[in-house]
């Protein structure tokens, strides 16, 4: 939880960094915090709006897990 935590922290400093997004929803869902995976989804897609090629990556991250709602 702690390094979870870390990253969500460090994302909300500098959330251009989708790979860093990818582990902190990754995370969440593993831990079955489906509630925070999809709060980081939405942080992270408004971090990257514009950024078409991150925002796909970020739709098929959302299909893989299972987050759609």
């Amino acid at each position: 939880d702690g390094m979870v935590a870390t990253l969500a922290a460090r994302l909300h400093v500098n959330g251009k960094d989708l790979a860093g997004w990818q582990k902190l929803i990754g995370a969440y869902s593993a831990q079955r915090k489906i509630d925070q995976a999809r709060g980081a989804l939405a942080d992270a897609r408004s971090a990257l709006a514009g950024d078409a090629p991150s925002l796909s990556a970020l739709d098929g991250q959302e299909k893989k897990l299972g987050l759609q709602q």
